[in-house]
């Protein structure tokens, strides 16, 4: 993985819509470098999120996931099996056991790969009925009766006992078969209807949007019946909080995701010079670096170390505020911010000091800038929307920067995304309703 500045006048642009979905009563959204969404809450901004984050992870891993599916199909067929050998006396368990995690472990990247998982399905189901065919003089009628009943497996008209057995062998490898046609099927037309499954399923999405799209430079990557692939996009990240770093085991989906990606993945990469200088500027802004190390019990960690003193904490422990700028900085390392991710931050400025909201709006754009990282932030803070508007001005990247506010619809519980190109008024004049508030209640209360 390598962080890149290649190309970045190049890059593709995206048009992200959904229609009538929960609050959102219409949503048509350009990303082409910095989007700032703001509105009210329950607006519908972190749907927008979300739904952007399954879009773009599931369209790159599509074959991943269908691969994992047919594994998994397998594997479980084989644990039914395991269940049944430990009736044998000849218990060769080990050796099932063995095939199956071998078939989980196989990690997709070609057609082999697909033919290794089948070879050793076949291997295994092979050694079952071995193993069955020698076990059957031992076994009792009832228990011959259990284990067919077990495998749902129906004995013929004056079928043996070794042609039942053979006949299950072949069934199984007919499936096998069957397992891989329907993967190499899927992957060839790619139905839409596999990404709002993972949804449902990995994401505990309860529905999904009637009308969805997302295009990529005017090409449509969602339709009716199928999810295409992206080519200038390989993943998304959301943020939904810097609290996730404070959370060691979380049932978040997305809280998980990015410990991982802080704290796992192999970080065996070239960072740029641009990179590099951004990183200098965040340890230059938090008086401190992440330091990956080993604590009390040998587990590796992530510490924070004060440049003054080289005091060093536990990043879970530090001020909340440090962690927003600490993800940045480890995701830059690791080297997840690039020209080919997305980064979608909910309320980025929470828990940051005023001065701090202005430097982390610098920080987005110098990220889009120099790296090419495209960005979709929801943002109730007026500093954090000025400060994005107006340093993208300064560096000559304004053009890369869409506002949108999220208005109510009349005689309706849905909101409307207003594109506002690059007039942030209308969002000041929403946020100033908060003053009409305060002296509303101000004079009511004397």
């Amino acid at each position: 993985m390598y962080l890149c500045r290649q190309n970045l006048n190049i890059m593709s642009n995206y048009r992200y819509q959904i229609q009538n979905y929960h609050s959102i009563g219409n949503a048509d959204i350009a990303i082409n470098g910095i989007t700032v969404l703001a509105g009210g809450n329950g607006a519908g901004k972190s749907t927008l999120a979300r739904w952007l984050y399954y879009i773009v992870n599931s369209s790159y891993i599509y074959e991943t996931d269908r691969f994992e599916e047919y594994q998994q199909s397998l594997g479980n067929d084989i644990s039914q099996l395991l269940t049944v050998e430990k009736e044998f006396a000849n218990d060769n368990t080990e050796l099932l056991s063995k095939a199956k995690r071998s078939i989980l472990d196989i990690k997709y990247n070609s057609a082999e790969n697909v033919d290794n998982v089948l070879e050793l399905y076949n291997t295994a189901v092979k050694q079952f009925c071995a193993d069955f065919k020698d076990a059957l003089p031992s076994l009792s009628q009832n228990s011959l009766r259990r284990i067919l009943n077990y495998l749902y497996l129906e004995r013929k008209i004056n079928e043996t006992d070794e042609a039942l057995i053979e006949r299950f062998m072949k069934d199984k490898n007919e499936k096998g078969l069957s397992e891989k046609a329907a993967f190499f099927l899927m992957q060839k037309n790619r139905p839409v209807e596999k990404f709002f499954n993972k949804a449902r399923r990995s994401y505990h999405e309860t529905d999904k949007p009637d009308s969805i799209s997302f295009q990529e430079d005017g090409v449509d990557i969602i339709t009716k019946d199928k999810i295409g692939s992206l080519l200038g996009l390989d993943s998304a990240i959301y943020i939904d909080t810097p609290m996730a770093l404070s959370v060691t085991d979380s049932t978040n989906y997305f809280w998980n995701e990015l410990l991982f990606k802080l704290k796992y993945q192999d970080d065996n990469i070239e960072i740029t010079k641009e990179a590099k200088l951004i990183l200098n500027h965040i340890r230059q802004i938090t008086g401190g670096e992440v330091v990956e190390k080993k604590d009390l019990f040998g587990q590796d960690e992530l510490f924070y170390t004060r440049q003054s003193d080289n005091l060093t904490i536990k990043l879970e422990s530090v001020a909340t505020g440090i962690k927003t700028f600490a993800y940045i900085e480890q995701l830059l390392r690791k080297g997840y911010l690039n020209n080919r991710a997305i980064l979608i931050i909910d309320e980025p400025e929470a828990h940051l000091h005023p001065q701090w909201i202005v430097e982390f709006a610098r920080l987005l754009v110098m990220l889009n800038k120099e790296i090419g990282l495209k960005i979709m932030i929801a943002s109730h803070d007026p500093d954090m929307v000025s400060a994005i508007r107006y340093v993208a001005d300064a560096e000559g990247v304004l053009t890369n920067a869409n506002f949108y506010l999220a208005e109510h619809d009349a005689n309706a519980e849905t909101y409307t995304y207003k594109a506002l190109g690059h007039d942030i008024e209308p969002i000041f004049e929403s946020f100033n309703k908060s003053f009409d508030l305060i002296e509303k209640y101000g004079v009511d209360n004397g």
